[in-house]
């Protein structure tokens, strides 16, 4: 169902507007369901970085998006520093 990163982007927004909308309560878990996505090949590191980068009102209003991406600071965090600890091994 996923095979490009426009699906990738896609699909990040769909779980933005489920969660920011549809279900708030989840907000805090977003960093665990983003580790979900990554660890079974459902979006790839580059495209969850560049979504935690900046919030956006494509899929819900900024205020929803900030919080979401807020939510997800941590897991972000994790892949930025796994990948540098990844370029200390080589």
């Amino acid at each position: 169902m996923i095979t490009s990163e426009r699906h990738e982007k896609a699909f990040l927004g769909g779980t933005e507007r489920f969660v920011g909308l549809t279900k708030p309560a989840l907000i805090p878990q977003v960093s665990t369901i983003l580790m979900k996505y990554y660890e079974n090949d459902l979006v790839t590191e580059e495209v969850l970085k560049a979504w935690g980068s900046k919030a956006s009102k494509k899929y819900v209003d900024t205020a929803t998006s900030k919080k979401v991406r807020k939510s997800a600071e941590k897991f972000i965090t994790w892949l930025e520093t796994a990948e540098s600890d990844d370029s200390d091994d080589q």
